[in-house]
């Protein structure tokens, strides 16, 4: 009897932790009142990126590593590699351009050695001031290399920075009619 009650008072203890209030975290004390910055008409180009059903951190499959701040180094190197653009074309639409990045895909692997990184991004090019839609395509990479997951920093960074080209190719493209019309 005295291993029944004793069952009893461990089950019991179970159900209250497990009924205990959740932690509410207060965002104003932790983190103070959140200010928001508005792009200068001195910088031509808006670069505001989403991670649209993809995990942040990226956690590398067959191990304990992951990567965080996967969003903000995407937009960081397609920033980098599309400002050139953005400066070219200045003149042709004075109040700038916000292109939206939507992490769609995110995968990593690590299998005999290897460490893999599929990235994909989703493009929207709209007007900053009127967020008048201009063009939308995507963007993807992958890379690999004989590296410890948790030195791949470099392997990411070569599949962002090889999609940041290719957002720049396309962003080159956008102010061009295509072939046959004018």
């Amino acid at each position: 009897m005295h291993a029944l009650a004793r069952i009893a008072a461990v089950g019991s203890l179970a159900c209250l932790c497990g009924c205990a209030s959740a932690h509410t975290v207060s965002l104003l004390h932790s983190a103070g009142a959140p200010i928001t910055m508005t792009p200068s008409e001195a910088i031509p180009l808006e670069v505001v990126t989403r991670a649209t059903g993809v995990t942040d951190p990226l956690y590398v499959k067959g191990t304990d590593v992951s990567y965080a701040d996967v969003e903000t180094t995407i937009g960081t190197a397609i920033s980098s590699a599309a400002v050139p653009w953005a400066e070219t074309h200045r003149d042709k639409t004075p109040e700038g351009w916000q292109l939206l990045v939507e992490v769609i895909e995110s995968a990593a692997t690590y299998t005999d050695g290897r460490l893999g990184v599929t990235l994909g991004v989703r493009l929207t090019l709209r007007t900053r001031t009127d967020h008048r839609y201009l063009a939308q395509s995507q963007a993807s990479c992958r890379n690999a290399a004989l590296v410890a997951p948790d030195h791949g920093a470099e392997v990411l960074f070569g599949c962002m920075a090889r999609m940041g080209r290719d957002v720049a190719s396309w962003l080159a493209m956008v102010d061009k009619p295509p072939v046959g019309m004018k």
